[in-house]
């Protein structure tokens, strides 16, 4: 996991190593990463790299907290005017990650995470198994509204947020990875969306 001494970094040479990790990322897919070129980049020691961070994992995790972090803001936003409603919230939550995205060097450097995702060896998948818990973190869950929903549960709660994740990450790789017109995934995966909330059984 990324150190405490990272975030006592003094703020310019903290920027200075995230620029070099985003440099190196949207100029590579994570597996062919170089600690040697961002160290370089960043004009660090490796002793120091690894004062910093355990390993290439955590380079992941640098990158994808600027993105939650660009995110968050519009993921409360969006609890607060829907009164907690989950399916509006992560219909938000896609289009912060298209904004997001719209820059360039933002764009290559998820095209690149992204192409990883489904591969079972790769940091991305390390870091989104293992240390990604979704949009919420394990904190905004209790922000969701079970209202109109059948769950019962916070477990349940957890396990829905857990499924709309798996359906935003497969519409984003469409996107970012596999040609697909951004407002073609973003329909596709409201359809998702509504399938999800109504369910797709009949009740008598």
């Amino acid at each position: 996991m990324i150190k405490p001494t990272f975030y006592r970094l003094p703020e310019e040479k903290r920027r200075r190593v995230i620029q070099a990790i985003v440099d190196e990322f949207s100029a590579e897919t994570a597996d062919r990463v170089s600690i040697n070129r961002i160290i370089k980049a960043a004009d660090i020691s490796r002793g120091s790299f690894y004062q910093y961070f355990d390993d290439k994992v955590d380079l992941v995790e640098v990158l994808m907290s600027r993105l939650i972090e660009a995110s968050t803001e519009k993921v409360m936003l969006a609890i607060e005017e829907s009164g907690g409603d989950i399916f509006y919230t992560y219909e938000k939550l896609f289009d912060a990650v298209a904004e997001y995205s719209a820059d360039p060097t933002r764009r290559r450097v998820l095209k690149n995470l992204a192409h990883n995702i489904k591969a079972n060896d790769s940091l991305v998948s390390d870091y989104l198994l293992n240390r990604f818990k979704g949009v919420d973190g394990d904190c905004l869950v209790r922000h969701f509204s079970r209202e109109g929903l059948s769950v019962d549960s916070d477990e349940q709660m957890c396990e829905l947020n857990r499924i709309l994740t798996l359906v935003l990450k497969n519409a984003v790789f469409n996107f970012l990875c596999c040609g697909e017109d951004c407002s073609e995934a973003r329909r596709s995966f409201m359809n998702k969306l509504e399938l999800i909330k109504t369910g797709a059984a009949k009740h008598n």
